[in-house]
Parts: structure tokens; sequence; C-alpha cells
């Protein structure tokens, strides 16, 4: 601001002020609705705006933040560039229901177990392909009298998750691994990761700094002991962009927002892993 000046024997001058405004551009926040949870071991139900207990599976959570920067951009009266603004994900309150499209029952060790696939039914839009695909990729398995299908899910006001368990009867021990679909509430159609993390409001980069952190925890937790070459090449790969791209991010049936890292080779007698688990 200019200051006002005085001379003898003048009158004073007066000179008028400009002042440039920053202003803070605050992103849009999507929050997840509270919303119906369930699983394949109980009944289906239709949706309603309340959240309900589901499965049994517990789901390993970590506990890992990044801290993000915040910037402050500024702009002069001057300035006159829009921004885009991005395309919303609408909201849909049409009857949802998730329930079995495929169940099976057979007996191992005179135990009766079950196997089921699920569908997504939303009134007034098309799911069959969605569904199809679905089937597709796990009737082959559920046919078989040496291993099992169930799922949990979470119905939000944007997308269904489904998340599908294959349990592996192998000997004496169990391997189970794990599968992610979003369905999107608006369209019937499979999500893809990026869409599903504008639901959830979380960036790509902040997803893959937690799913790189949650990684890194794995092999410190469970090899940390293990100096092997082998060890330290599996890890090196299981950290790569590659892998950290493949990672999906969904809403647990409790809600929460979780990723899911198919495959991750490891030594030892599993080979291989599925890692899962929520953040915040």
């Amino acid at each position: 601001m200019k200051k006002f000046q005085t001379t003898i024997g003048i009158a004073l001058m007066m000179a008028m002020t400009a002042g440039i405004a920053g202003c803070n551009v605050t992103p849009a926040q999507t929050s997840l609705p509270t919303a119906l949870t369930q699983s394949s071991e109980t009944a289906s139900v239709t949706t309603t705006e309340e959240t309900t207990e589901a499965t049994s599976e517990t789901e390993e959570t970590t506990e890992e933040t990044t801290t993000e920067e915040t910037t402050t951009e500024e702009t002069t009266t001057e300035e006159t560039t829009k921004k885009a603004t991005p395309t919303p994900i609408p909201e849909s309150d049409a009857k949802t229901t998730v329930k079995d499209q495929y169940k099976r029952g057979f007996k191992v060790n005179g135990k009766t177990l079950y196997t089921h696939i699920p569908q997504v039914i939303i009134e007034d839009v098309d799911t069959k392909a969605f569904n199809a695909e679905v089937l597709k990729k796990f009737q082959d398995i559920a046919k078989k009298n040496d291993s099992r299908v169930y799922y949990s899910y979470f119905v939000g006001k944007k997308a269904v998750s489904l998340y599908i368990t294959i349990e592996l009867e192998s000997g004496n021990s169990q391997q189970k691994n794990f599968y992610v679909y979003n369905c999107s509430r608006t369209t019937g159609k499979k999500l893809s990761r990026e869409e599903m993390l504008k639901i959830m409001g979380v960036s790509s980069s902040t997803f893959n700094s937690k799913v790189k952190n949650a990684i890194k925890n794995m092999w410190k937790k469970n090899y940390g002991k293990d100096t092997s070459a082998e060890k330290k090449t599996m890890e090196k790969n299981s950290l790569k962009t590659k892998m950290i791209n493949s990672a999906i991010p969904y809403v647990n049936k409790n809600g929460k927002k979780a990723y899911l890292v198919r495959q991750i080779e490891v030594p030892g007698q599993m080979s291989h892993i599925d890692l899962h688990g929520t953040f915040s």
C-alpha cells in the first residue's frame, strides 16, 4: 500500500490503494454413507439406511498414515482462468439387493460346507453383465469339493462392493484367496479403480502410498528375520509400481475404506499371498 506523502506549502495528495486477495480452494470431499452390510453366511436383504453385522471373517487393519501438504493458490482480479469441474458420480436410492446367484452344498470329512456366488440386483438398472462376469469367474471353482466360495458386501449410495473369498483345502492347511468387485448403483456396471477411488474421496497417489506402507509392514512383521537374497528380491518386486497399481480399492463390510493386493510372491510353502486391510 502506498504511503501518503506531504510537502511544505502543498496540499495533501491522496492515493488509491489496490489489494490483491488470495483465495483458498477446498476440494470437495466424498463421505462414505452409512449403508447396508451383509454376507453370504446370512440371509440376503434389501438396502435400508442402516448397518447390520456381517461375516466373521476378519481383515488385517493397517494404521499407517501419510501427511498431505495443502497448497494455497493466489489469484488477482485480473486472472480469469476457470478450472474444469469434474463430473460428479451420482447417488442412487434405487432398491438394491445382494443375494446368491449360485449355491451348492457338499461334504468334506463328514461336514457339510456351502458355496455361495453373489449377484447384485438394482431396481430399474441392468446388472446382467456384471453378474455374468462374477459367475464366470467362480462357477468352475465352486463345483469342486476341495474348495468353497463365500462373500461379504457393502452397499453405499453410489456403489456396491463385493468381497469374495475362495477357501482352498490343502491337506491339513487352508489357503484363502480374495477378490473384489465394485458395481455402480446408477449404471450397474463394474467400476474401474479410478472411479472407485473417486467415490471413496481418495486420490490415486494417497491410495498408492497407503498400499506401499502396508506391503512394507507385512514384510517387516512376517519376514523381518529372513535375510536371504530370495526374500530381498521378492520384497523389492512387491514394491514395484506395477504391483502397487494393481491394488484394488473397495469399502469393506463395516463401511471402512479398504485395499486388496493379490498374489504377492513370498518365501515358504504359501508361495503367494493376498494382502488386504483398511485405511483412513
